[in-house]
């Protein structure tokens, strides 16, 4: 009787280790170590730009990552073509031009004649904002003036366009307060007088 358990038992064992794929030989489900090993002259692909973890692709994560980051031509209302490069100040004519298409804006938001026109100011110079992120590719904040003599800011974050700054008359400090919020959110700053 304890042959044949033994035997039984052994069976057992051995059916086991076949099921499990501990078996030597052309049978197996271990990997062949000698065929996944790296041939030694095989060359590796050239890495590709934007590839940050390495796999030789870019994931969708990747590509959207790599055209935040990748240079941009801005055509000017004159026809000119100016090149921005994120990381880098805005060229000298991108901020004349935002000033001046958000300057009706800050005149609007400057008028006592209507009481609704400090409003449509505000959201004519969000829009602004909003038009020229989409363009870069990065968050515009605009410094104005409104008819207090305030200088305010307005963003093209969200729908109220609000940094959380707090109006100042001092036009020095508010531009500072903003640079800081423009440095700390990736974000071009344009002031207009």
């Amino acid at each position: 009787m304890t042959i044949i358990r033994t035997a039984a038992a052994a069976a057992a064992l051995l059916a086991l280790a076949a099921l499990t794929g501990c078996t030597a030989g052309a049978g197996s489900v271990l990997p062949d170590t000698e065929s996944s090993a790296p041939s030694i002259g095989a060359a590796s692909p050239a890495p590709i730009d934007g590839d940050s973890n390495g796999d030789g692709e870019l994931s969708e994560f990747e590509k959207q990552v790599h055209a935040k980051d990748a240079p941009r031509d801005i055509t000017l209302h004159d026809g000119t073509v100016v090149a921005v490069t994120p990381g880098q100040p805005l060229p000298q004519p991108v901020i004349d031009q935002i000033a001046a298409d958000a300057a009706p804006g800050a005149a609007l938001a400057q008028s006592a004649d209507d009481e609704r026109a400090p409003v449509a100011g505000m959201r004519s110079i969000r829009e602004v904002a909003g038009s020229y992120a989409d363009e870069l590719g990065r968050t515009v904040v605009i410094v104005y003036r409104d008819g207090f003599g305030y200088w305010g800011s307005i963003s093209s974050v969200g729908n109220s366009g609000v940094t959380g700054l707090r109006g100042t008359t001092d036009r020095d400090a508010m531009v500072a307060a903003v640079a800081d919020w423009a440095a700390t959110n990736d974000a071009y700053m344009v002031v207009v007088d």
